[in-house]
């Protein structure tokens, strides 16, 4: 199953939840105070031992549009 990334406005923290694709639209309650998380648009890595990925520049940091306390932006 996949792993989804989450973000509550109401307490401004990030959060993951692993949920079946059929179900990733669906609202998560945020684990601190239990209101619904916006779900996040995040990289997708995988590993194989058969597959050679093609070279990819390394992310710069999350792409996200709010400011988590704390963190710069590169």
């Amino acid at each position: 199953m996949p792993i989804y990334e989450y973000y509550c406005a109401n307490c401004k923290v990030e959060y993951e939840a692993i949920r079946p694709a059929s179900q990733a639209d669906s609202p998560v309650p945020c684990k601190t105070c239990n209101q619904p998380g916006e779900r996040q648009l995040s990289t997708f890595s995988f590993k194989s031992n058969t597959f050679t990925a093609p070279k990819l520049k390394p992310a710069t940091g999350a792409k996200r549009s709010y400011t988590v306390e704390g963190q710069t932006d590169s």
